[in-house]
């Protein structure tokens, strides 16, 4: 199991998520909208980094167990913000990482997510609650609200953080699990003093459409999500018991 599981991991690693992008490093200068650049590119990150769903709404119950490799790519919408800030071309942000998540009694369903930004020294660490409203079933569909947050490690500019409310709905047919939700996202930057710039917080109402595959316990589930102006593509790969 641990032999298949780091392939997982290995085939997602090689997703070319991060394209030209420094590690974090800002560089102002004697740019006067530097603090309009960082706040164009805490949106893009808060987009590429944010919680992601990666699955259908239904509760697992208190046996449930399943833990999978994900990758995720968003492409920035301010590149010239990028350009400006870190005197590099960004094209996309993404991350590749491990996600976890665990049945509890009454409905509820906990998860946590680890992951790296490929090419810089930044990790992600993200925790979710999950409760299924609705536990789905033949004839109705599974609803659930979530709450989630993630926060960064390892980038000395500045540290990153977010939290995330949604609700979701989806609906099993045979193998395929088709499911989505929309929620809000909050995405907060904190740079050091020696930036120069100030803290930035962003706001953005989120969508995300995805379809779980089922095959025994392998599952395979891409995933669409939209933050804003912001596009990001994900896709998990892993088990459930």
């Amino acid at each position: 199991m641990r032999r298949i599981l780091l392939a997982v991991t290995l085939s997602l690693g090689a997703v070319p998520a991060f394209a030209g992008t420094p590690d974090f490093a800002v560089v102002c200068g004697v740019n006067p909208n530097c603090q309009a650049d960082f706040r164009g590119v805490t949106e893009d990150i808060t987009a590429a980094v944010g919680y992601k769903s990666l699955g259908p709404a239904e509760a697992t119950g208190i046996t449930g167990f399943g833990v999978g490799a994900y990758a995720a790519y968003s492409p920035t919408q301010h590149k010239d913000a990028w350009k400006n800030l870190t005197n590099t071309d960004v094209n996309g942000v993404g991350m590749t990482g491990i996600a976890l998540h665990k049945g509890l009694p009454f409905g509820f369903d906990v998860g946590a997510t680890y992951a790296a930004v490929p090419g810089t020294s930044a990790r992600l660490y993200g925790v979710e609650v999950r409760y299924a409203v609705l536990d789905g079933g033949v004839a109705e569909p599974a609803i659930a609200i979530r709450a989630s947050y993630t926060g960064s490690t390892g980038i000395d500019e500045f540290s990153f953080n977010t939290t995330s409310v949604d609700a979701s709905i989806s609906k099993g047919f045979a193998i395929v699990t088709p499911y989505a939700g929309a929620g809000f996202i909050r995405g907060r930057a904190n740079p050091d003093a020696s930036t120069g710039l100030k803290s930035e917080t962003v706001d953005k109402a989120k969508f995300f459409a995805g379809m779980r595959v089922s095959f025994v316990i392998f599952e395979l589930t891409p995933e669409y999500e939209r933050v804003g102006d912001n596009n990001s593509y994900n896709l998990r790969m892993g088990f459930s018991f």
